[in-house]
């Protein structure tokens, strides 16, 4: 009886995981075919609210993974001027939370990997979201002059995960690197920080579990201003907003266990 179980629960896991390839295939192509029209009017990055309107309503109606965000006033700052978004970095969920709160016109930094990938890579290159090679100093350097032009030229925001990798759904975050304040410091662009709760009880490739009927919870964090950022002040930003957003995930997911 427990290997049936065991098999019906890994069948389960599989088809959950197809439908999420699905709706991202979806709303990838969404975005795909509204890129030539925006790239005429010179609104490239639109791409990426079209597809994540749709991802959203997907992400609802086919998965059954909804996503309540505490904050989103914050987010205001970057539909008046270009702001550095910054997250904690989980799993593939994190596009389905990501699709909630994305503002108008906004780039995405993402693995080189997802650059490569049939429709999804298409759609992402096509809108203007940057790549990088973890590792690669030449690839970190173009992902720096990109994320600058982004910021300074294209006056669009950039969205960042300053671990660099996937954490796992750990409360403990990975620490942060350099690049996303240095960024701050060199564009005087605000920082909005934000937290979402572990993921790891609604997915897990080692675990095979992927839920439905789920709730993903997240914070946005009020911006921080660095107009006045000097250079040595870069360290203790990185630490002070990294803190915040670990003791935000924690509040998060503590609250969550107790409405249980």
């Amino acid at each position: 009886m427990a290997t049936l179980y065991s098999l019906f629960a890994t069948l389960l896991f599989y088809f959950q995981l197809l439908l999420f390839v699905f709706c991202v295939l979806v709303a990838s192509a969404a975005g795909l075919a509204a890129s030539p029209l925006l790239a005429l009017v010179r609104r490239r990055p639109a791409a990426n609210w079209i597809a994540a309107q749709v991802l959203r309503v997907l992400a609802e109606q086919v998965l059954g993974v909804a996503v309540d965000v505490d904050g989103t006033e914050h987010l205001a700052h970057a539909r008046v001027q270009p702001c550095i978004i910054v997250a904690n970095h989980q799993s593939l969920l994190d596009v389905l939370w990501l699709a909630c709160v994305l503002p108008h016109r906004t780039v995405v930094v993402a693995n080189m990997f997802i650059a490569h990938l049939p429709v999804l890579g298409w759609f992402m290159r096509l809108a203007g979201n940057l790549f990088v090679r973890q590792g690669d100093k030449l690839s970190i350097k173009a992902l720096f002059d990109g994320a600058l032009r982004s910021l300074e030229h294209d006056r669009v925001s950039v969205v960042l995960f300053p671990e660099g990798r996937r954490n796992g759904g750990s409360e403990s975050l990975l620490e942060f690197k350099k690049g996303a304040f240095y960024l701050a410091y060199c564009t005087h662009a605000p920082i909005i920080p934000i937290a979402v709760q572990s993921t790891r009880a609604l997915y897990s490739w080692s675990d095979r579990r992927f839920c439905r009927n789920a709730v993903i919870r997240m914070r946005v964090l009020p911006p921080i201003a660095t107009e006045s950022l000097a250079e040595e002040d870069i360290p203790a930003l990185i630490s002070s907003t990294r803190n915040d957003i670990q003791k935000s995930c924690i509040a998060l997911s503590s609250a969550h266990a107790n409405q249980q």
